[in-house]
């Protein structure tokens, strides 16, 4: 393992953290607390899944244009580090956050996630300057898995700041303060130790252009469809989580211990996945992992009619299980291999259309959900209708493959 490549796993340990600390727990329950006499709680829900939706769609387009421009000037680097320092900010700034203070709390949020998901499109086109492309499936394997170990550390610190302190809300705001500076520390020895590769010069034709060749190569595009469509789900599950909890009465220390064990449970089984895609090859292991959202979805469209609580409980914990096993290696196998059928030279730009095409767009699912709430007042239910989605993209993943599921 070269200096360049720890560091850049290392980024993996922040990335993470935020998503753990911020994305899934903190941000969506301090949204809650802050809607409190201002909206609606279920209103409250679809606003946050809106508000990721929103900076993912703005963000994807602009990580597009930032990724010629750092294609061609070389300065991916400076770019990430500007959009971790707004991120890192604007995370601090949900510790001034209150009750009745909805709207500043969506600010933080929508400005948060936008330069998370920023710096996070860099990052992934770095693995191209990093590992040789025999070696990606690891690395990227190993990124993810890794990142749920770094990630429970300062998680951990939160939960014990929680039972700690007895003003909760002063410990949710040490939380952010937390998730932001272990975000910026482990950012540093990117910045020190990789270097970005020299390779022939990007091409310098219009976006409209280079949309027209990303659309004409019909691998790429087919992946692209496909992993919009399952990652959408993937990520409506994973942003939704906390929200759908707590108005399901899921009370804060069994969801908070829920996704501690989650983590420790979730390392094993990303790397598994990466053992695995050597033999079956990293499309089959990635349908595989589709098909266990399939079977996560439709437990949730029947939690609503649960009797009791302690079965609402039973059934989020197997939920808590099934993502588990397979969160980090449908992440993790489709970057890298994303990573082997596009063109090096214009690794930036391509990342871009990656993540507006999936990490940065869960559109669909907080749509969907949104229109649940409205119509039979239950989010569940749009948990529910991903089963379309998810097959969908299964589907177009079959196809680029040409079948055979090996690459």
């Amino acid at each position: 393992m070269t200096s360049a490549q720890t560091a850049w796993l290392l980024y993996d340990f922040a990335n993470a953290a935020y998503a753990l600390i911020v994305r899934t727990v903190f941000a969506p329950l301090c949204i809650k607390l802050c809607a409190d006499g201002v909206v609606s709680s279920g209103d409250a829900t679809s606003c946050w899944g809106m508000t990721a939706s929103v900076s993912g769609i703005i963000a994807g387009a602009l990580s597009i244009f930032l990724g010629r421009f750092c294609d061609i000037r070389r300065c991916r680097k400076k770019v990430f580090s500007f959009f971790v320092i707004l991120g890192v900010l604007s995370t601090y700034g949900f510790a001034f956050c209150g009750k009745g203070d909805f709207y500043s709390a969506v600010s933080m949020a929508f400005i948060s996630m936008g330069c998370y998901l920023c710096a996070n499109s860099l990052y992934d086109s770095l693995l191209l300057d990093v590992s040789p492309r025999s070696k990606r499936d690891r690395m990227s394997v190993l990124g993810y898995a890794l990142g749920y170990v770094g990630g429970v550390i300062p998680f951990l610190v939160c939960l014990a700041l929680s039972f700690v302190m007895s003003d909760k809300i002063s410990a949710m705001r040490w939380s952010f303060v937390i998730a932001g500076t272990w975000w910026m520390v482990l950012t540093l020895p990117l910045l020190f130790f990789v270097r970005e590769r020299k390779r022939k010069e990007s091409c310098q034709a219009p976006f409209w252009q280079a949309a027209k060749e990303v659309w004409h190569n019909k691998n790429v595009r087919n992946f692209l469809i496909a992993y919009f469509l399952y990652i959408d789900g993937v990520g409506t599950i994973y942003l939704m989580a906390t929200p759908i909890a707590t108005d399901i009465g899921i009370s804060q220390a069994a969801l908070l211990g829920t996704i501690l064990g989650l983590q420790f449970y979730a390392f094993p089984c990303t790397l598994l996945y990466g053992t695995l895609s050597k033999r079956f090859g990293s499309v089959r292991m990635i349908l595989f992992a589709i098909a266990t959202y399939v079977a996560a979805s439709l437990l949730v469209g029947v939690m609503p009619a649960m009797p009791s609580a302690t079965a609402k409980l039973v059934i989020f914990i197997v939920l808590a299980v099934i993502i588990g096993s397979s969160q980090g290696g449908i992440q993790s196998l489709s970057r890298s291999y994303y990573s082997k059928i596009i063109p090096p030279q214009k690794a930036a730009e391509y990342f871009g259309f990656y993540n507006l095409f999936g990490k940065f767009t869960t559109v669909v699912g907080p749509v969907l959900v949104f229109i649940m709430v409205k119509l039979a007042g239950c989010s569940e239910y749009g948990i529910l209708l991903l089963v379309f989605p998810f097959t969908a993209g299964a589907v177009m993943l079959w196809r680029v493959s040409g079948k055979t599921g090996r690459f």
